[in-house]
C-alpha cells in the first residue's frame, strides 16, 4: 500500500493550523455602538450693561421747565430728582396704579388717566440683566364709560391717601383689566427702573408709594415728546 503521500499531506495540514496567529482566535467580537462624544457645555450668558438713567436735565430744557414747577410734565421731572428706587416685583405678584398723565406731542400737552401694572414673571421668562417683572403702561379711554368718568374721583381719593369706595367703577375697571401692553424691566445705573415700552420708559417711587413715570414717545416730533405721569397704587 502506498500511504506515505497521504501521511505527508496530513502532516502539512496540521502544521499549517498550528501556525495561525494566536491573537486572531482570542480577539473578542466588537458589538454595540461607539460612545457618543461628550456634549459641549451650554454657553454662558453675556453680561448686559445697565441702561443710563433718564436724562432729566435734557428734558427740562426741551420743555423749558421753570425751576419751581408744581404741575404738568415739569412737576414729574422735578420729582425724579428726589424719588427713590422702585422695586417692580410687588409682594402680591400683580400691582396696579392709576393717576394723572400728561402727554406731550409736538409741543402740545394733553391730559389723560394713566394706569400701570407690574406683573411678576418666572426667571426663565426674562433675559440676562432683566428683572422678574413685566410692566404695562396704558390709559383709561373715554369709551370705558363710567370707569373714565369716575377716574378723577378715584385719583383724588388716592392723592389724599384715603381708601376709595369699592363701588367706584374706575377702581373696578383697573382691578379687572386683563389685557396690558407689557415690556420687560431693568435697573438703570442709578437705580431707576427702565421699561421696554414705546421709546423707553423710566420709573421711580415717591414717599407714599406713588410712581413717577416718563415714557418717551416711539416717534418724536420734539425732544420732549412722551408721557409724564404720577400714579398711585390700588394693589401691590
Amino acid at each position: 500500500m502506498r500511504t506515505r503521500p497521504f501521511a505527508v499531506l496530513v502532516s502539512i495540514a496540521v502544521a499549517a493550523c498550528s501556525q495561525e496567529p494566536a491573537g486572531d482566535a482570542a480577539a473578542p467580537a466588537q458589538t454595540g455602538t461607539p460612545a457618543p462624544p461628550s456634549a459641549a457645555p451650554p454657553p454662558v450668558p453675556e453680561a448686559v450693561a445697565a441702561p443710563d438713567d433718564l436724562d432729566v436735565a435734557a428734558l427740562k430744557k426741551a420743555l423749558t421747565c421753570a425751576a419751581d414747577a408744581k404741575k404738568g410734565p415739569c412737576a414729574v421731572l422735578a420729582a425724579f430728582g428726589t424719588c427713590k428706587p422702585w422695586n417692580p416685583v410687588v409682594p402680591s405678584g400683580d400691582g396696579r396704579w392709576i393717576g394723572r398723565g400728561h402727554r406731550v406731542e409736538g409741543g402740545k400737552t394733553s391730559d389723560e388717566f394713566t394706569v400701570v401694572r407690574s406683573r411678576r414673571v418666572p426667571s426663565n421668562e426674562v433675559g440676562p440683566g432683566q428683572l422678574p417683572a413685566k410692566v404695562g403702561i396704558s390709559d383709561v379711554a373715554k369709551q370705558e364709560g363710567s370707569a373714565f368718568s369716575q377716574a378723577d374721583r378715584l385719583i383724588r381719593t388716592l392723592e389724599r391717601s384715603d381708601i376709595p369706595p369699592r363701588s367706584n367703577m374706575a377702581l373696578d375697571y383697573l382691578k379687572k383689566r386683563a389685557s396690558w401692553p407689557e415690556g420687560f424691566s431693568m435697573k438703570t445705573v442709578g437705580g431707576q427702573v427702565y421699561v421696554a415700552s414705546e421709546g423707553g420708559a423710566f420709573a421711580c417711587q415717591g414717599p407714599k408709594q406713588e410712581l413717577y413715570l416718563v415714557q418717551r414717545a416711539a416717534t418724536r416730533g420734539g425732544p420732549g415728546d412722551g408721557l409724564y405721569a404720577t400714579v398711585y397704587p390700588v394693589s401691590w
